[in-house]
């Protein structure tokens, strides 16, 4: 019997208020909130299981909305609208159109039908699981939360959210969610975390000015190219030009490929092995990554690769003059990157990149944070280079996959989109793991992605 067409049936779209009356105001966010690359929307999903015991006691659409309701009252930026001001400045609009995009919708199968594997990134059903609110891909005078719950025929549900990210990172909306989660099911009157807003901490200096080196933001240098049979060829910088050409979503989408891959304790532990003693998992797997990627794409020996990466500053800045509260929902990390050339990446041993990216991480303190702050109203809000550097966002420890809004944990919890230049990862357990692994997600041209496979292959064996 041939399996069913997935297909979803959505209802029409609600705007969820904040139950009670809010304040009346406008608010700015931080310059480390307002950095270019953090003007974008982001898709997360969470899959839920059906519990037997909550089955025709509790509806996951209106227990969800009331928790939301709820929220929004001690959350109310971002039930608001954001503008431009002078100079690019982001501001906050919290008046009467307070309100955040709600869409119920219902499948026709089964969730296991589904299966939570394709709920990774890349994955194939977003277009089903999060409805497109026509206008509202750019991040000034939209809704700031778009959010779908789709209930399938087993009574399990994906709650698929896209968010506004100079709002807040992943953190600030596991906080949220959490708070929808108490406020709703848990039946609290208030956030057991109260959430803080307190922007003006991570705003730029009275007098800006760039005291730190930051790499991340600065071009490489396009005049060295890759060399493929003879021919020279700079992958990176063609897919520039045919970007410039016929703009991205074509490009892209016909000359990119977009995989996951999984490395449970195995991988891990083979990747750390060639590194040093004290060598984290994370400097390990994002060293393996960024060394595999460049040999892949083939860079000119001599040409500039970068690894970006982001850290997050709340440990920090603890007991310094810019501390922030225990509630604070805002973009808490700044990136930093590790440099080195393609032939120096791509001879040496592993714990060579591992060992640089540690030296990156550590130059991240208060002035670091501040400095850029300062070079994003210096420079006019510039966004990460791309060409020749490989961005890792790690998403495994901010606990999208912990949030239980009654029904449990979810199956699955974390971003699903994929796009060229950044390297996801995603909290990813095997059955037989006892510890979490990790589920990384890429996009590359066709032929690079087998080479890079290839190349991951040999250094989990342990022969690079």
């Amino acid at each position: 019997m041939a399996p069913r067409v997935f297909c979803v049936r959505r209802s029409k779209p609600q705007l969820i208020l904040p139950e009670s009356e809010t304040q009346r105001d406008v608010v700015q966010v931080s310059d480390i909130d307002d950095q270019g690359s953090l003007r974008v929307q982001v898709a997360v999903l969470m899959a839920y299981k059906v519990n037997e015991e909550m089955r025709g006691i509790m509806d996951p659409v209106e227990e969800i909305k009331r928790g939301l309701g709820k929220a929004l009252v001690f959350y109310h930026p971002l039930a608001g609208r954001i503008i431009e001001g002078q100079n690019k400045k982001l501001v906050v609009f919290c008046f009467d159109e307070k309100r955040v995009w709600f869409v119920p919708a219902k499948a026709n199968v089964e969730l296991d039908e589904l299966g939570v594997e394709s709920l990774h990134p890349p994955c194939p059903h977003l277009n089903k699981l999060l409805h497109h609110v026509p206008d509202s891909t750019g991040i000034t005078e939209r809704p700031l939360l778009h959010i779908q719950l789709t209930r399938f025929t087993c009574g399990g549900f994906v709650l698929a959210i896209r968010f506004n990210h100079t709002m807040m990172d992943s953190q600030g909306l596991v906080q949220f969610l959490n708070s929808v989660a108490e406020l709703g099911h848990g039946g609290a009157t208030a956030p057991s975390i109260l959430p803080v807003w307190e922007r003006d901490f991570l705003k730029s200096r009275p007098t800006p000015r760039i005291t730190c080196t930051h790499r991340e933001f600065e071009e490489s240098d396009e005049s060295k190219t890759a060399v493929f049979h003879g021919k020279s060829v700079d992958v990176e910088k063609l897919l520039k030009n045919l970007r410039w050409l016929f703009g991205e979503t074509l490009v892209f989408g016909m000359l990119i490929l977009k995989r996951s891959f999984t490395f449970g304790s195995r991988e891990l532990q083979a990747i750390k092995d060639q590194c040093l003693e004290n060598c984290t998992t994370f400097e390990a797997l994002t060293a393996c990554l960024w060394k595999c990627r460049t040999a892949a794409l083939n860079p000119h020996p001599a040409a500039t690769v970068k690894l970006t990466f982001l850290v997050n500053v709340r440990e920090r800045l603890q007991g310094g003059t810019y501390e922030l509260n225990r509630g604070y929902y805002g973009n808490t990390f700044v990136s930093v990157a590790a440099a080195t050339t393609a032939e120096l990446l791509c001879k040496n041993p592993v714990a060579y990149a591992a060992e640089l990216i540690r030296e990156a991480k550590n130059n991240v303190n208060e002035d670091y944070v501040k400095s850029v702050a300062d070079l994003m109203v210096l420079k006019g809000r510039p966004k990460w280079s791309v060409l020749r550097n490989l961005l890792i966002a790690d998403n495994t420890r901010l606990g999208l996959d912990e949030v239980d809004f009654g029904w449990g944990r979810p199956m699955f919890g974390g971003v699903v989109s994929v796009s060229y230049g950044v390297g996801y990862l995603v909290p990813h357990k095997r059955m037989e793991d006892i510890n979490k692994g990790v589920l990384v997600a890429l996009a590359l041209p066709p032929i690079v992605m087998g080479k890079f496979q290839n190349e991951i292959r040999e250094m989990i064996g342990g022969h690079k």
